[in-house]
């Protein structure tokens, strides 16, 4: 249903625009509360491989739906008086975003997670970067890109590494399968390094420079996404990862 934004933005006339796409997002946040009902109180509730819901991302699901029609309502007063193909395209890039993050949660596949995480980098970094309020918003762009950028590369060859070792990424049988137990100094750091990519999303401090900028020259919506939702991908990243990680983490809980 999210991808059918698309036409009805694109298409709509120009008087039309804002209100078939609040009232369309808003009818999808409204059908994202039956996720509530289906996801199971123990396990996962799933229609295929490769996307599914737990008790776990169905409140991060329906936040992100939700959080759509709020954008688009928030944004429309400020971005009115400009070319109406500026608008559409503002209002693409919020659900492309939406989709994005759609993707990410309900992901079972944690390379696939991986992409997502990485793809609403993108939408992010454009509605910053071309609808920002101040003239720094290139500088806070960048800090933006290569903090993300270079927090993920050592997850992204973590994961390549699991998928040769394990034969598989799958949430559904990582958590069954024991990874071998992690003793020296070396893993510890690697395990570290595989944690970077969600600390630099949370921010944790050090790494939390981009995010100032980030929220000072993004517009309504950007600042409205990055608080909801991108930072949540942090702390829900690192949940998902502590279940491959097991040994190690009770070693070091429990020295």
């Amino acid at each position: 249903p999210t991808l059918m934004l698309f036409p009805t933005i694109w298409l709509s006339p120009a008087k039309w625009l804002w209100t078939t796409s609040i009232a369309q997002s808003l009818i999808i946040a409204l059908a994202s509360l039956s996720w509530l009902k289906w996801s199971s109180e123990t396990g996962w509730s799933s229609s295929n491989l490769y996307l599914a819901t737990d008790p776990l991302s169905t409140p991060l699901l329906v936040l992100t739906c939700w959080l759509l029609p709020l954008m688009i309502l928030a944004s429309q007063n400020h971005l009115s008086p400009e070319p109406l193909n500026r608008q559409r395209a503002y209002i693409s890039l919020l659900v492309s975003l939406q989709t994005f993050l759609l993707l990410a949660f309900g992901a079972t596949e944690i390379i696939m997670f991986y992409i997502m995480f990485e793809a609403t980098l993108l939408p992010t970094l454009i509605i910053i970067t071309r609808w920002g309020n101040q003239t720094e918003r290139l500088n806070a762009g960048t800090y933006f890109l290569f903090y993300t950028l270079a927090g993920s590369l050592p997850l992204l060859v973590a994961l390549l590494l699991m998928q040769n070792d394990n034969g598989t990424l799958s949430m559904f049988t990582l958590q069954y399968t024991q990874p071998p137990h992690l003793m020296t100094w070396g893993d510890k750091l690697w395990w570290a390094a595989c944690l970077l990519a969600f600390l630099v999303k949370m921010p944790l401090y050090g790494v939390h420079l981009w995010l100032p900028k980030a929220h000072v020259e993004a517009p309504i919506a950007g600042s409205m996404i990055l608080a909801a939702v991108l930072l949540k991908l942090g702390g829900y990243g690192m949940m998902r990862m502590m279940v491959m990680l097991d040994p190690l983490t009770k070693e070091l809980a429990y020295p």
